[in-house]
């Protein structure tokens, strides 16, 4: 956890999550936000997992190189295969975690404000308005304080509204981004809908073999289409490692370093040392 904990602070990620990340706060009433160092799941480089999930899940941040994207939210299942965005901010965040607790015990408790406290979310009575009214139907997020004119991905309706640049969802496919993707942000629908157009980025198609594109780019000095690359579906883990080994000696930015050496060291301690993704 010593690299996590550095990757964090470089990330300048708000300290109320890292108390949850860290288990300085306890999180009541949720299963699925367990520490990251009880296993470690095949995933790509540009995921920063903070917490596992349920099964083969990871809740964290998409934190990409070599090309200018903003972080974001994110969860991967590896049985559905793809990242989804969820929240843009913590604040976001804090909403999937406290409204449930509301929703299970059809109202706010002492457990719930004194859990809301700790992680300086003063907005309690809000959710616990928007539960009697909507439930937890993120259909009427957008009717939140931190949501309102402000929605991921995930739940977004309308996209010309959208004010992220994560490339699609399980709905939505955001066409200006494809070209900044990796495999693993296109979902099975926006998929289909690309998979067959002529310009569509070869690390992005399924059948291409991925370290062999990968090996041209580092040949002609393309950084990000070599990130991107390694970050798609196609690899065996070890070539994975070797990928990020390669990129490390192409760029000098200690955030790079310290996230290729977390994802190296968890790949070497996990139950997948001859695995894929």
């Amino acid at each position: 956890m010593e690299l996590l904990k550095k990757i964090v602070d470089k990330l300048n990620i708000d300290i109320n999550l890292q108390d949850l990340i860290f288990k300085r706060v306890a999180i009541p009433y949720h299963d699925d936000y367990n520490s990251v160092d009880q296993y470690w799941y095949q995933h790509p480089p540009c995921l920063i997992p903070l917490f596992l999930g349920y099964g083969a899940s990871y809740k964290g941040i998409i934190n990409h190189f070599f090309i200018d994207r903003k972080n974001t939210f994110v969860e991967l299942d590896l049985e559905y295969g793809s990242i989804v965005e969820t929240a843009f901010n913590f604040k976001q965040l804090s909403v999937y975690l406290i409204l449930p607790m509301i929703m299970s015990d059809e109202g706010l408790t002492d457990e719930i404000i004194e859990f809301a406290g700790k992680i300086n979310f003063n907005e309690y009575q809000e959710l616990d308005d928007f539960s009697n009214k909507y439930g937890d139907n993120t259909d009427y997020f957008d009717e939140l304080v931190y949501f309102k004119n402000n929605l991921p991905l995930n739940i977004i309706k309308d996209m010309r509204t959208y004010k992220g640049d994560f490339p699609s969802s399980y709905d939505n496919l955001n066409e200006s981004q494809v070209i900044n993707s990796c495999l693993f942000e296109i979902s099975p629908s926006a998929y289909e809908t690309i998979k067959s157009r002529v310009n569509t980025p070869k690390w992005l198609i399924k059948e291409t073999d991925k370290k062999q594109l990968f090996e041209n780019y580092i040949l002609n000095n393309q950084l990000k289409e070599a990130w991107l690359t390694l970050n798609s579906k196609g690899w065996l883990l070890k070539d994975v490692a070797e990928g990020l080994e390669t990129l490390k000696a192409k760029t000098n930015d200690e955030l790079f370093q310290l996230v290729a050496d977390n994802w190296i060291m968890g790949w070497k301690n996990s139950a997948f040392l001859n695995g894929n993704y």
